[in-house]
């Protein structure tokens, strides 16, 4: 029988007040992080995950530059990712809203019994001109399960 062990929400702006973050060229940005309570789990843990973040970009040139989310089973982007996707910004459109959903499968239960992920943004630009800038809405989403 699969149990629920958790479910966080790290939100960074409904959407509502555009967020108007710049967001650097080729540089990993933390723009999410949760931490799932992991109390006596079953013998196999699996975590799925989602977000869904709305960037603009200006001065694009004719090439789709991309935009790529990370997500590492840390509070931080020093180890191996367990999700990588990477959207692209066409020229026409100037804006994404991406959204993604992935799992981690097998996880070890943490000693800690807190079980934290992170979803880092990467904006790769073709031209150094281009801007990124964070406008909203902006949530990354978790919930843990194991089986009794």
């Amino acid at each position: 029988m699969v149990r629920t062990l958790d479910a966080r929400t790290s939100l960074g702006s409904n959407g509502v007040t555009p967020l108007n973050a710049p967001l650097a060229s080729n540089t990993p940005t933390l723009v999410g992080i949760l931490g799932l309570n992991i109390f006596n789990p079953g013998p196999l843990i699996r975590t799925q995950f989602n977000g869904t973040y709305r960037i603009s970009v200006a001065n694009l040139s004719s090439i789709p530059s991309a935009v790529r989310f990370e997500i590492y089973r840390s509070a931080s982007n020093s180890g191996t990712p367990v999700y990588v996707v990477q959207q692209p910004v066409f020229p026409s459109e100037g804006s994404i809203l991406a959204s993604f959903e992935g799992s981690d499968y097998n996880i070890p239960a943490p000693p800690s019994g807190q079980l934290i992920y992170s979803c880092y943004v990467t904006f790769v630009p073709v031209s150094p001109s281009e801007v990124a800038t964070r406008v909203g809405p902006e949530c990354f989403n978790a919930v843990a399960y194991s089986d009794d």
